[in-house]
């Protein structure tokens, strides 16, 4: 193997780690480069990554593979496989600290030529292994870390590598962030670890662990919603957060954001993003012992972040959507009544006359108009999602 070759797949291996790591990253590269089967384990033979095994049979475990081979001074042990086919393993180490093994199985080339490459990216695992220092701890929150960094293209790997750190992943969560107002520098460490429990009291789900992540003076949780409806649940539990720490007597203030539903693993970052940017919508326009999901704060994440055309005439068909759904499936006018209501300045009479009906029934068709949006044509804040829906509506539609 050349010099250049060599430089090449160095610079490959940065590129894997600058992009987020990992062993099923490492070993789907060497797999791909050898055309064998690569096994990475850790120093108890517990199995990390996989890549490259095609049809090929693939033992669960290398441990007796390798205890039985010859081991060569430099560390590399030369495996005789079953079917006359060979293979190399390699000690992955931090200093004296062995820290597992790379196994390559089914060699296509000679074992002497794929050495460097097997040794390089031992190096690189073993790297990835040290800056998750503390075990299994520190393996849950390096994955978390890279999934909300977008490290990940593909489901698939999400949870291959998930599977690979022992972490148990649900298939769909909702984001709420929450953070402490009032801390006491004093006993500020007992009092996040109070708002940490009672949040994990009332946020949770049976199928799975719901995650906690610590930011700052408050934490952001993961909690598993396998079903629509469960989304609805969280955000109804997460806005009694705050009446539920003053019962608790916990001196502090909560305020906090809940993110939509990411239907794909892939899309957890997002909601944890609308997470905090409800936290400070907030924050800003309600104060503090409030929790708000995003989904209900109408037009103002399009306004804090600067929304796009496009982002607008999905705030708008979101809004309106239902109000059309149900006009085309019942025949009713909800939405004409709607736009007449806010056109003749909230006077029902006047809508009534305009649209041929007793006032009776333009009340009794608002009161469906705040059931089926989820609004309060009393607030002004939800007034102003509405009003700028239709507005949108009728510019952009």
């Amino acid at each position: 193997m050349t010099t250049d070759e060599l430089l090449a797949f160095a610079e490959s291996l940065a590129r894997i780690s600058a992009a987020g790591g990992g062993p099923k990253a490492y070993a789907s590269h060497l797999a791909a480069r050898c055309g064998g089967a690569v096994l990475v384990e850790d120093a108890e033979w517990h199995h990390l990554a996989l890549a490259g095994a095609g049809d090929r049979s693939v033992p669960a475990t290398a441990r007796e593979l390798v205890r039985q081979a010859k081991h060569e001074a430099d560390g590399l042990v030369h495996l005789n496989l079953q079917g006359g086919s060979h293979g190399i393993a390699y000690p992955m180490r931090a200093g004296d600290a062995e820290l597992g093994w790379l196994v390559v199985l089914a060699l296509d080339g000679a074992a002497a030529d794929l050495a460097p490459l097997v040794r390089l990216t031992a190096s690189s695992i073993a790297v990835d292994l040290v800056r998750e220092a503390g075990g299994a701890k520190g393996r849950r929150r390096s994955f978390w870390d890279r999934l909300l960094g977008g490290s990940y293209d593909d489901p698939a790997a999400v949870r291959d590598d998930a599977a690979a750190r022992g972490v148990a992943v649900a298939p769909s969560y909702v984001a709420v962030a929450v953070e402490a107002e009032g801390l006491d520098e004093s006993v500020a460490t007992r009092q996040l670890s109070d708002v940490r429990k009672l949040c994990l009291a009332h946020l949770h789900h049976p199928s799975a662990e719901t995650v906690t992540i610590e930011r700052a003076a408050g934490f952001i949780f993961l909690v598993p919603t396998p079903l629509p409806i469960d989304a609805q649940n969280v955000a109804l539990a997460a806005a009694m957060l705050p009446k539920h720490a003053a019962k608790a007597k916990l001196d502090i203030s909560l305020v906090g954001g809940v993110g939509t539903r990411a239907d794909d693993i892939l899309e957890t970052a997002r909601s944890v993003d609308e997470a905090r940017e409800a936290l400070v919508i907030v924050r800003r326009l309600f104060g503090v012992s409030r929790v708000g999901a995003w989904e209900d704060l109408g037009l103002y994440p399009l306004l804090h972040r600067g929304a796009t055309r496009e982002e607008l005439q999905r705030f708008a068909d979101r809004t309106l959507e239902p109000l059309r759904a149900y006009d085309e499936k019942n025949h009713t006018e909800l939405l004409r009544t709607l736009t007449l209501y806010f056109t003749v300045r909230q006077n029902v009479k006047t809508a009534s006359e305009k649209l041929n009906v007793h006032r009776h029934t333009v009340f009794y068709r608002l009161r469906q108009i705040a059931e089926i949006c989820n609004r309060d044509l009393d607030s002004a804040h939800d007034q102003l999602a509405l009003r700028a829906a239709l507005a949108i509506d009728a510019l952009l539609g």
